[in-house]
């Protein structure tokens, strides 16, 4: 007789999609959460510098970690700032869910700001040029806003005021970004996802702390609340 009462061939098999425990969202580390610092130290000169392409956060954490030689042996007087915004994610593979899982990103490519107790001068500047062995930065910096005859210039009242707003927003929540921030309730959303995915309806609402979206779609005439994760929900251009 078959090993099957399907066949020889068939070979129902348990797999982990069947057995699976749907795992919680995985917030940034704590060790490589992008931090605020004192923006309102008054002994602290701002500057802006310019980064390599995508290394403005391992940049700020190479520098932070940076110590000065000669009469300031030891000393660590950098405290560099990455703006960023945060945002949560969800990939699909295969129809199989995944964790969430938050992102964060800098506000600005390719630029940092950069705190020196005291200000710039010949000993920290050569700490912040120090190059490896192929001649590269060692810290990912490609440059640090200033003029030809003043060398680097550091931030005015204006730029630091838009900073510690930042810094300020940052620190509340504010630069926490979701897929439909701004939607107003009846504005067209398309569904992404489920058995009325490609759908369009009107935008409702958020459920579940705002992990669900609620859209109104019109099935044969009759309207009804469609519900599905919020990132699963695309606007209509």
């Amino acid at each position: 007789m078959p090993a099957s009462r399907n066949g020889r061939a068939y070979d129902a098999k348990a797999t982990p999609q069947h057995n699976s425990v749907i795992a919680k969202d995985e917030p940034i580390p704590a060790e490589r959460r992008n931090k605020t610092p004192n923006l309102y130290a008054a002994a602290v000169r701002w500057y802006v510098c310019t980064t390599a392409p995508s290394r403005e956060i391992s940049a700020a954490a190479s520098i932070k970690r940076a110590m000065l030689r000669g009469v300031r042996e030891d000393e660590t007087p950098f405290v560099p700032y990455v703006p960023c915004e945060y945002l949560w994610r969800r990939s699909v593979r295969s129809n199989l869910r995944v964790p969430r899982r938050e992102q964060q990103r800098p506000a600005m490519r390719s630029y940092l700001f950069l705190g020196v107790l005291g200000g710039l001068c010949d000993v920290t500047l050569a700490a912040l040029r120090e190059r490896d062995v192929d001649g590269r930065n060692l810290h990912g910096l490609t440059g640090i806003l200033g003029s030809a005859n003043r060398g680097p210039l550091a931030m005015n009242p204006t730029g630091l005021r838009w900073l510690r707003e930042w810094g300020e927003d940052e620190l509340a929540g504010r630069t926490n970004l979701t897929p439909l921030a701004g939607m107003q309730p009846g504005e067209e959303v398309r569904a992404g996802s489920g058995l009325f995915s490609g759908f369009v309806g009107k935008y409702v609402g958020t459920a579940e702390g705002g992990a669900v979206g609620v859209i109104s779609l019109e099935i044969m005439g009759a309207p009804f609340d469609y519900r599905l994760p919020i990132e699963d929900m695309q606007r209509v251009a």
